[in-house]
């Protein structure tokens, strides 16, 4: 069972981080409360879970949580921050934060639970689960992800807006992060290359696979196998583009997930993992307008998907 973390729930709104509808994604409504607030109730609800630090429009986010008559229901200690300019420095500033009296012997070694601010189809189930999966005596930093089997209960319908994934394939299965992170950020050699990967998140634009394959190649801590494995991991794609994914060249050329672990723990200078989990609610970030018209439309009905996937798991806990 997983110790109490600390959370940064990031919901800054500048740099990389893109409006939607012209409005800061952290507050557009959903359900009658602001989006990031169904985050917040997931976040404290959560066994995980400890004290929560926001990152973002302090004065904005601090108002709706006054004038708020739904979720969060203050479970948890919760500190507002004001967001900086890019990603890495709001995890900064909320890591920071979290230290307070912490020796730095200890500090060297505090982890911290990351939540983007929005993915409000993230539950306390699925960040239990994700924080029960991640070994911290092995690892520095975890990532979630989910199967594409998962994600499909999500996919559009005859009859209703969904959202349809991009995924990378691995032996094991066809994975897609999915916006959970456990990390240790003074473990975490190459913090300032989390922002350019953020901004170039957008895989499934050829453009930026290009230009982060580049950068992958000009950077101090990539090798040969660097650039390969990262060509691995987009060959399948590519090749299922011209009808070729399932030949036995490209069915080779798949990386199998430890070894692209293996690969990211060189290149980020730290101990990486992947952490699957079965749920799929937090893969479901707004990107776009149409990623929130979909949420929007199904909230209640994926809610309820999600609802059932606990409740399944729960009975089939021994005692």
């Amino acid at each position: 069972m997983s110790a109490g973390y600390d959370v940064v729930v990031v919901a800054g709104d500048r740099h990389a981080s893109r409006p939607v509808l012209d409005e800061s994604k952290a507050f557009l409504p959903l359900a009658g409360a602001p989006l990031l607030h169904h985050v917040l109730a997931a976040v404290e609800r959560a066994r995980a879970t400890a004290r929560v630090f926001v990152v973002g429009d302090a004065r904005r986010i601090r108002a709706s949580l006054e004038a708020r008559s739904g979720p969060p229901h203050g479970l948890r200690p919760l500190v507002v921050l004001e967001q900086r300019d890019t990603l890495y420095q709001n995890l900064w500033v909320g890591f920071r934060a979290s230290l307070g009296d912490v020796p730095q012997s200890a500090a060297l070694d505090k982890p911290i639970l990351v939540v983007p601010g929005d993915t409000p189809l993230v539950t306390a189930e699925e960040i239990d689960e994700f924080a029960d999966g991640c070994d911290l005596a092995r690892y520095d930093y975890c990532i979630g992800a989910a199967t594409e089997e998962t994600l499909g209960a999500f996919y559009p319908t005859a009859d209703r807006p969904g959202i349809a994934m991009t995924y990378f394939d691995f032996r094991q299965a066809r994975l897609r992060q999915n916006n959970l992170h456990l990390v240790k950020p003074l473990r975490f050699g190459n913090r300032e290359y989390v922002e350019r990967v953020y901004e170039l998140r957008y895989q499934r634009q050829w453009r930026n696979v290009m230009t982060v394959a580049l950068e992958l190649w000009q950077h101090r801590d990539a090798t040969a196998r660097t650039v390969w494995s990262f060509a691995r991991l987009h060959i399948p794609r590519l090749a299922a583009g011209v009808g070729l994914r399932d030949t036995p060249l490209v069915r080779a050329a798949v990386l199998d997930l430890t070894e692209a672990e293996a690969v990211m723990s060189s290149l980020m200078r730290t101990r990486f993992n992947t952490v699957v989990t079965g749920y799929g609610g937090c893969a479901l970030d707004i990107d776009d307008a149409a990623a929130y018209e979909a949420i929007r439309v199904n909230f209640t009905d994926w809610r309820a998907h999600l609802a059932r996937l606990a409740a399944d798991r729960d009975r089939a806990t021994p005692g």
